[in-house]
């Protein structure tokens, strides 16, 4: 019988960061030089930011916070904004930004740090050493953040692990298979959060200083079968509309779109309960910003999974506002 490996300890995780110290630097060197603006502090931003900085100062009572933030495509979008961007364009904070499109839940909390940029497949060979939560440490040590910023589990659902969560709309059965929905949400992924979480805040905790953790649980998406790309064989997305065409729910019309968009709803609404039952356990430390309902049209969405610019800026100012309220 297998020996039953245990996530890491803190003690684990520094001692891992004294190991691949060089190489934790290096790959995050390339990446800011790429997305490295989102960290630039606003008094740093020239006169570029001038009317930014003139709206700031305006209004005396909003702040500009250092940032650090872990996630996926919603906060790593190469092909439009995202939310990291517009916090930094729109609200002046400046964000060490590790996130990488594509990224799983289980990525962030037990897989190994990518090398490559956006999620492509370019770059060196993927290594198994170091991993995620050993490059979150570090950059917590190294930022010394006044929040931290999570996004994760969008793709640990879509895409094709989405297939075993629905039922064939011809067998007579609830969409959503709810023992698998409950399963997969309220343990499996709760228990990766509540790693990164209790991680993250004891690194903080070492270092003396307050870090309050901002979640949000996604809006709700149109799963009408756009994807980001298709080149030469190469895809990305869509994510829903291959399980939904497989079991027999159509796209034929408004009514068929409302169907599944109705079923994805269950998916976010299991999300978000989740993330504020963490919330409720760790009062004072981490706060769930509800995005639901802010991006309410099809037309809005870029895609089945990334809303448009102007969505993605209406969903930073709930986060700044959670922000400016809980720092």
């Amino acid at each position: 019988m297998p020996t039953k490996r245990k996530s890491k300890s803190l003690d684990e995780i520094k001692q891992e960061i004294e190991e691949h110290k060089g190489l934790l630097n290096g790959v995050h060197a390339a990446r800011q030089a790429v997305r490295g603006y989102n960290a630039v502090p606003l008094e740093d931003r020239g006169t570029a930011a001038a009317p930014l900085k003139a709206l700031l100062s305006a209004t005396p009572a909003k702040r500009v916070f250092t940032l650090l933030a872990q996630g996926d495509s919603w906060f790593d979008y190469p092909l439009g904004t995202d939310l990291i961007d517009c916090l930094h364009s729109n609200h002046g904070h400046a964000i060490t930004n590790i996130a990488v499109a594509g990224s799983t839940l289980n990525d962030e909390a037990y897989g190994p740090v990518p090398r490559e940029m956006f999620g492509l497949p370019l770059g060196p060979p993927q290594s198994d050493d170091p991993d995620r939560i050993t490059e979150l440490v570090h950059q917590i040590r190294q930022v010394k953040p006044q929040a931290l910023l999570l996004s994760a589990g969008g793709n640990d659902v879509a895409g094709d692990e989405f297939f075993s969560f629905i039922n064939n709309a011809l067998s007579g059965l609830p969409a959503v298979n709810p023992e698998v929905l409950d399963g997969v949400i309220n343990s499996t992924f709760k228990q990766a959060y509540s790693y990164i979480i209790s991680t993250s805040l004891a690194a903080a905790a070492e270092l003396g200083i307050n870090m309050p953790i901002f979640t949000h649980g996604y809006d709700y998406p149109w799963p009408d079968g756009r994807g980001v790309v298709s080149f030469l064989g190469w895809k990305v997305g869509p994510w829903f509309d291959p399980t939904f065409s497989a079991k027999n729910y159509p796209n034929n019309g408004a009514g068929d779109l409302k169907a599944r968009h109705d079923i994805v709803v269950k998916f976010i609404d299991t999300l978000n309960a989740m993330l504020v039952s963490l919330q409720q356990q760790n009062p004072g430390k981490v706060f769930c910003v509800d995005l639901r309902g802010t991006v309410t049209t099809e037309a809005d969405w870029a895609n089945e999974l990334h809303p448009g610019n102007a969505g993605f800026s209406a969903m930073a100012d709930k986060i700044d506002a959670a922000l400016q309220a809980h720092i």
